[in-house]
C-alpha cells in the first residue's frame, strides 16, 4: 500500500510540473502576459503555485514509505512553506481570477484604471497572507521528537526507538482550523460564489463573440477540484478518522489528506489552460488597431527605393527594377 502511495505522489508530481510549467512557457512564447486585463497574468502566477506546491511532494514519498519524517527541521519548514502556500494563497488567485475576468467582460466596468486598482488590491492581499500566516508558519515549524518500543513492566524497553514528526505550532496555538477554515474556504468560496452569479448575469449584457458560458465553466471546475480537495483538511481529527475508516490498516486519514492537495494542482491546471487559450483568442478579437499595428512592429519592413534612376545607372545598374506598389515603399511581411 504505501509503494501505491508513492506511485500516486510520483504520478501527481509528473502531471503538475509538466501541466503547470508547459502552460507557463506556452504564455511566454506566445506573449500572452502582455493581456492588458491582468487576466493571463494572474493565470501565470496560478501556474506558478500549482508548481511550487508539488515541491514538498519528495518529502512526502519518503514519509509514506518509512512512516515518519526521516528529514532535518530545514526541509520541515520547507515543506510546510509548498503545503501552507497552497492552502492559502490558491484559493485567492481564484478569486482574482473571477473579479478580474468579470470587470473585463463586463462593458459597464471595463476600465484599466479599475482593473489596474484591482490587481493592485489582491497582490496587497497575497502580500498581507504572506505576512501573517504563510511565515508564522514557516518559522514555527519544527520536529517533534517520538520514542517507540515494545514498552515492559519497570518502564523498561525491549526494543526502543526515536522518530520525528514534522508539526506547526502556529497552527495550534494561534491559527487553529476554525480560524484557517474561515480565511482559506469559507471567505473564498464566497466571494466566488457572488462572482459566478454576477458573471452569469453579465451573459445577458453581452454581445461579444466570446462564450461566457465557457469562461465561467472553466472557472467553476478549477473552483470545485481546489475547494472540494481541501475542506478535508480542516475537519477535527475524530472526524476525519470516522470519514476515512474504510481505509485499509496500513493507511491512515492522514495519506489522503497529503495526497488531495498534490491531485487538485494536478488537475486544476486543465481547465486552466483551456480558459487561458479562450482568453487569448478573445483578447485577439478585442484587441484596437493600434495595438495591433505596434504589435506587428517588429515585422514592419522598409524598402528602400531611389527616386529615379540615376543612383542605379551611376553605379553601372542599367537593368530594369519594378517600384513598389505603395507609394511610402514600406510593406508588411
Amino acid at each position: 500500500m504505501e509503494l501505491f502511495l508513492s506511485l500516486l505522489h510520483l504520478v501527481c508530481l509528473t502531471s503538475i510540473l509538466c501541466g503547470n510549467v508547459s502552460q507557463l512557457v506556452l504564455q511566454l512564447y506566445t506573449r500572452r502576459l502582455r493581456d492588458v486585463t491582468h487576466v493571463q497574468q494572474f493565470l501565470a502566477f496560478f501556474f506558478v503555485i500549482n508548481a511550487f506546491v508539488s515541491l514538498g511532494t519528495p518529502w512526502m514519498i519518503v514519509e509514506t514509505l518509512v512512516r515518519h519524517w526521516t528529514f532535518g527541521p530545514s526541509a520541515c519548514r520547507a515543506y510546510q512553506a509548498t503545503a501552507q502556500v497552497g492552502r492559502t494563497i490558491l484559493p485567492y488567485i481564484i478569486v482574482a481570477l473571477y473579479v478580474v475576468t468579470s470587470m473585463s467582460i463586463s462593458p459597464s466596468r471595463k476600465c484599466r484604471i479599475r482593473q489596474s486598482f484591482t490587481s493592485m488590491m489582491f497582490v496587497i492581499i497575497f502580500a498581507l497572507l504572506v505576512l501573517f500566516i504563510i511565515i508564522p508558519v514557516i518559522g514555527s515549524s519544527t520536529l517533534i521528537p517520538q520514542i517507540h518500543g515494545n514498552h515492559l513492566p519497570g518502564e523498561l524497553y525491549s526494543v526502543m526507538f526515536e522518530s520525528f514528526f514534522c508539526v506547526i505550532p502556529f497552527s495550534e496555538e494561534v491559527y487553529t482550523d476554525g480560524v484557517a477554515l474561515f480565511v482559506e474556504v469559507i471567505v473564498p468560496l464566497i466571494l466566488c460564489t457572488i462572482c459566478a452569479v454576477r458573471l452569469k448575469m453579465t451573459t445577458k449584457e453581452m454581445t461579444s463573440m466570446m462564450s461566457i458560458d465557457s469562461v465561467n465553466y472553466y472557472l467553476l471546475w478549477i473552483s470545485v477540484i481546489h475547494f472540494s480537495t481541501s475542506v478535508w483538511y480542516y475537519f477535527s481529527v475524530e472526524t476525519k478518522r470516522w470519514i476515512f475508516d474504510f481505509l485499509p490498516s496500513p493507511m491512515d486519514y492522514r495519506d489522503i489528506l497529503c495526497l488531495l492537495p498534490y491531485i487538485s494542482s494536478s488537475l486544476t491546471w486543465y481547465p486552466a489552460s483551456d480558459m487561458s487559450t479562450l482568453w487569448s483568442l478573445y483578447e485577439s478579437q478585442n484587441e484596437s488597431p493600434e495595438s495591433c499595428q505596434s504589435r506587428n512592429s517588429s515585422r514592419h519592413v522598409r524598402l528602400v527605393v531611389p527616386h529615379s534612376t540615376s543612383a542605379l545607372e551611376d553605379c553601372g545598374y542599367n537593368h530594369s527594377y519594378h517600384l513598389p506598389l505603395s507609394s511610402q515603399n514600406t510593406c508588411d511581411v
